[in-house]
């Protein structure tokens, strides 16, 4: 009889150390999450992710191409400058930036509300604290309510018969004492095959079911905050949430889970004991057709709160500048956040520009400075310089576009096919273009690149690099020229990456083999030829 309570006993000392742990561990992870958030805000900083990022823009879309996004480098903006604190957040922000905001009086009420929130970063540190506790999931909330997944009968009836586990355990100790570990273990064993059959057949959607109860649970948290910061977009949350009730209810017998890796370790072995998420799976799953559009709403709501409040504290790290929005393009001591010591720039696209300069000396750079500021001028309305005056108008480009090489297009195909876009749409926009028709010969490019700029520029604002000094000439009635240069001294090849009024005149590639030791003949045959033919 001693051996039976002795037994008894352990069971139930074992399962109040696991929730002892457990509220040790929330308790210090809490903390830990805390003073993050005011060690961090406002700080130069990226918060960590992994996995794909592109639940809301994959599902809304957005008016910056794939083309775009690559040539303005917008992944290692979300890998260097992510200040949200949640998944959600983290795709707000990455669909906002495909999506600009074309409405002046919609960006003006954006920076406006602002104005008013970015005073009261208590508060704000208090609801990053809320969306902090979902942290960066792997799971697709968003794909589990697009899905209707058949579960087996006799799988779903196991389930329901063995999550009671826990009492046949009991009921195994009382009867059977010592003899009963043999049992326990056959009882544990078939929980295990029933939870692991259950994740094969629903493609891990049991932990998603999972997490989707944790994003109903910081909902709620969220509507405990009276600071009525972002009061709007709370009212609707506690509305969708309303609605959401049957959903919440069905979800009670699942867990909670932290993105902890203590506590979700501790969270998974309590579901395969209980089997509470798979026997109430096939229940709460009628309720994704039903609430499909809420749960989605939600979603977005929680990633623009989040990416909203992320956008204050990166605009103090960066001290932004607040957009101006106008009928010019205009730009003062433009900068590339992504870039270490940057050079700053002017900008003044009241007349397209032909870009000129020597390898290497920041034309590319200046391209993707004036696409970057306008992105998150007309997404976020801040930019990165002293002033900027902008055009709520698209903005395309055509800078890098290897990736389409892999698609069985060559260069100048894929890039062709790029441009024909931007003719295509006759909508005003800001185009920036380098090295335009690159993969094809000279007396072609240059002809194709002069017909299809002075095309271009006659309703947009164009800014194209090139290293065809003929441009400079064919295109001073449509373009004003503006060029970067080097300087090379004792050998080397030095850069001051300023702007400059004109053509270029300079070139460095015969300087640059010559710094590599190229063969003497090379280099004075090269020079006498680019002499003659500078002549001609």
């Amino acid at each position: 009889m001693k051996d039976y309570y002795s037994l008894v006993i352990l069971f139930f000392v074992l399962i109040g150390l696991i929730l002892l742990y457990n509220y040790y561990v929330k308790q210090r992870n809490e903390k830990i999450l805390r003073q993050e958030i005011i060690k961090n805000f406002g700080k130069v900083h990226s918060k960590k992710f992994k996995g794909k990022i592109n639940g809301l823009h994959k599902r809304i879309g957005g008016n910056v191409s794939d083309i775009t996004a690559n040539d303005l480098n917008l992944d290692e903006i979300l890998e260097k400058m992510n200040h949200s604190m949640s998944k959600m957040g983290l795709e707000y922000f990455y669909y906002r930036l495909r999506d600009l905001i074309l409405d002046k009086d919609e960006l003006t009420s954006l920076q406006e509300k602002r104005k008013i929130f970015e005073e009261r970063e208590d508060d704000l540190e208090d609801l990053q604290f809320q969306l902090g506790k979902l942290g960066y999931f792997k799971e697709d909330v968003l794909e589990l309510v697009e899905e209707e997944i058949k579960i087996q009968r006799e799988l779903d009836l196991a389930a329901k018969v063995f999550s009671f586990t826990a009492l046949y355990i009991l009921i195994l100790f009382i009867s059977l004492r010592a003899q009963a570990i043999l049992f326990i273990f056959a009882l544990l064993a078939a929980n295990t095959f029933i939870y692991k059959k259950f994740n094969e057949m629903t493609f891990g959607k049991l932990e998603v079911l999972v997490r989707l109860k944790s994003l109903l649970n910081v909902s709620e948290g969220l509507l405990k905050n009276k600071s009525q910061i972002f009061k709007d977009e709370i009212e609707e949350i506690e509305n969708i949430l309303t609605e959401l009730g049957p959903l919440k209810r069905s979800l009670r017998s699942f867990g909670f889970l932290t993105g902890n890796m203590e506590m979700d370790f501790a969270e998974t072995y309590k579901n395969i004991l209980f089997l509470s998420e798979a026997r109430s799976f096939s229940k709460t799953q009628k309720y994704f057709k039903v609430y499909k559009d809420e749960i989605f709403r939600l979603y977005y709501l929680l990633g623009k709160i989040d990416c909203e409040i992320g956008i204050i504290s990166l605009s103090k790290a960066y001290k932004t500048g607040e957009a101006s929005f106008g009928n010019k393009i205009l730009g003062k001591n433009l900068y590339n956040p992504l870039i270490r010591n940057p050079v700053s720039n002017d900008l003044d696209l009241d007349k397209s520009i032909i870009l000129t300069g020597s390898n290497a000396s920041g034309k590319s750079t200046y391209l993707r400075t004036v696409g970057i500021n306008t992105i998150f001028a007309l997404s976020f309305g801040i930019f990165f310089g002293e002033e900027f005056e902008i055009k709520p108008i698209k903005i395309t480009s055509a800078i890098d576009i290897s990736d389409s090489i892999m698609k069985n297009l060559s260069y100048f195909m894929a890039e062709s096919k790029a441009i024909d876009d931007m003719i295509e749409d006759e909508n005003e926009k800001i185009i920036l273009l380098d090295e335009i028709f690159r993969g094809t010969n000279t007396i072609d490019r240059i002809a194709s690149a002069t017909a299809t700029l002075k095309y271009l520029a006659k309703n947009n604002h164009v800014i194209a690099a090139t290293h065809d000094i003929e441009l400079t000439i064919l295109l001073k009635d449509s373009f004003v020229n503006k060029h970067f240069e080097e300087k090379i001294e004792n050998g080397d090849i030095k850069f001051d990456y300023l702007l400059k009024d004109g053509p270029a005149r300079s070139r460095n590639a015969i300087a640059i083999l010559d710094s590599l030791n190229y063969p003497r003949d090379i280099i004075e045959e090269a020079k006498k030829l680019s002499r003659e033919m500078e002549e001609k």
